[in-house]
């Protein structure tokens, strides 16, 4: 890490399947200030309240915490069921929620690790066989969107202090690759890897009630054939922009939620899939 990445105060972290690695980047200019290495197939990330992100290394089977600008692990959590792909701290309990790709008995769960230690607690529904990224609202519920036994958009819900998955229908629109979880305050955003069934990406505003969301806008993000997990901010979307037609892949930021356009990139990059970006907790 650079001087820049130990001072400053937000850094965008992006994870790349093709090397291996977690780019780091300054923002919002998206100068990179360093590199974490050392890891297998990082995929999924996430952040808690100081700042420290944690970094799914599917094929070591592991979650990987890094203080903010660190550049040595300072927690592993191992991954007793399956391949880990994505990840989602609770802002009010701490818990760290860990989904998988698949399980080596069969149909995806998702685990939670109790304020990020310890044992976890295996959860899972009998129709999303494969799980990919997750998000808490501020009631403690747990959103995951994943996929059936037959690769059909999937969306489930752990509802704070159950014991079991629940399915939401999602009306008003259709996804087709299970993408970005996030919430900005009530509005649940569910990203599609291939928008209208086509080389794009989108996200889409939905709103909760009972067991469905209805999604309400949509938010193109041009330039990009996949974008898996965006990190959407008040104004701003970052995300690994997978290029097609053998043009090179890169970071970018668009506008949040017009979309559009890049408003700012940044290449260098092999096969992205994830982006975060952790705030530091501490003052300068």
């Amino acid at each position: 890490m650079t001087r820049a990445a130990a001072s400053g105060s937000k850094l965008l972290y992006v994870s790349d399947l093709t090397t291996f690695d977690v780019d780091v980047y300054a923002f919002p200019s998206l100068a990179r200030v360093g590199k974490l290495t050392g890891l297998k197939e990082p995929q999924g990330e996430c952040t808690d309240s100081a700042g420290d992100v944690w970094i799914a290394s599917t094929l070591n089977q592991q979650i990987v915490e890094y203080a903010h600008g660190g550049t040595s692990p300072i927690a592993k959590l191992g991954d007793p069921v399956g391949y880990p792909v994505g990840c989602a701290v609770d802002p009010a309990s701490g818990d760290l929620a860990v989904t998988n790709r698949d399980d080596f008995s069969g149909p995806a769960s998702v685990l939670v690790y109790r304020h990020a230690r310890g044992t976890p607690v295996s959860y899972g529904n009998a129709v999303q066989y494969y799980d990919y990224f997750a998000a808490y609202d501020g009631a403690g519920d747990l959103y995951v969107s994943g996929a059936s036994v037959k690769n059909a958009y999937a969306l489930a819900v752990l509802r704070h202090g159950q014991r079991a998955m629940s399915i939401l229908r999602v009306t008003g629109g259709k996804l087709y690759v299970a993408g970005t979880v996030a919430w900005r305050g009530a509005t649940l955003v569910l990203g599609d890897q291939r928008c209208g069934n086509r080389a794009a990406s989108c996200l889409y505003e939905a709103s909760v009630s009972g067991d469905a969301a209805r999604i309400r806008h949509t938010t193109r993000l041009l330039g990009a054939c996949d974008v898996a997990q965006a990190w959407v901010g008040a104004t701003q979307v970052a995300g690994g922009a997978y290029a097609c037609d053998y043009r090179p892949s890169r970071v970018a930021l668009w506008a949040y939620p017009s979309g559009g356009k890049p408003q700012a990139q940044a290449s260098g990059l092999g096969h992205p899939v994830a982006a975060v970006l952790s705030e530091s907790s501490k003052k300068n």
